[in-house]
């Protein structure tokens, strides 16, 4: 029993470093999407109307979070179900599944990082709404016109799940305890920040995906060069001097 406690706080404390390594990376990617985004923003044909009526939902739905009755059960419901697909994406299988008010549970035959931050990376609700509106649009192109009212659903139910994440992130929320808080916000912040960049590049297409690539690669390794080099000189400063 000592051996395992010993193993599990070796690898809580291999997977706080990794968390923390992966810090620098979280600020490149900012870094690389304001050049994009900087870019995006000059062209005459940016969508500051769409952009505005998404907002706008989105800031109704924070509104109506603080001051309405809070669906917990329908959030609760795609929160359990985000978890019963990733473990589906991971090849397991899900023995049950209970949801309610106060919380919900899926038991399966294997955990893993992926399975357990799952919801909170992918957005069940706004990929839902995204995936039928593409899928009534194939058949019923009409709906097109009705784009701008879409968009300010869309950014309703993107505003009601991170509202419900980010209530959650100072509990002690099983899936941030089985491998550490540090390193579970960390993923979170990386993997939000990945599917939100895909997101707007995929609605805007500033530029082609490897120029994308590229800037985002090459923030990333300018980044962590900076701190290697100055790792290395603060190390350099305090080392005993040769005599």
């Amino acid at each position: 029993m000592p051996q395992k406690e010993g193993v599990r706080q070796s690898m809580n404390l291999l997977r706080c470093i990794f968390a923390l390594a992966l810090w620098p990376g979280i600020y490149a990617t900012l870094l690389a999407y304001a050049r994009i985004l900087q870019g995006a923003v000059s062209m005459p044909s940016f969508p500051w109307v769409g952009l505005g009526v998404f907002g706008g939902g989105f800031s109704i739905a924070l509104g109506a979070y603080f001051f309405l009755p809070r669906p917990h059960g329908i959030y609760v419901l795609g929160h359990e179900l985000t978890h019963a697909m990733a473990v589906w994406m991971s090849g397991g299988k899900i023995h049950s599944l209970h949801v309610a008010d106060k919380g919900g549970k899926v038991v399966a035959d294997r955990v893993s990082p992926w399975i357990s931050l799952a919801p909170y990376i992918l957005p069940f609700y706004p990929l839902l709404v995204a995936v039928l509106w593409l899928a009534w649009g194939r058949i019923w192109p009409e709906l097109t016109r009705y784009a701008l009212p879409a968009l300010g659903i869309w950014g309703a139910v993107w505003g009601y799940h991170y509202a419900f994440t980010l209530s959650l992130i100072p509990t002690r929320q099983p899936d941030f305890l089985v491998y550490g808080r540090i390193f579970s916000i960390s993923l979170i912040l990386i993997g939000n920040l990945m599917l939100i960049g895909t997101l707007i590049w995929a609605a805007l297409r500033p530029m082609p995906a490897s120029q994308t690539m590229m800037i985002l690669g090459s923030e990333w390794l300018r980044t962590y060069t900076e701190l290697v080099h100055w790792l290395t000189g603060l190390i350099l400063r305090y080392l005993p001097q040769p005599a």
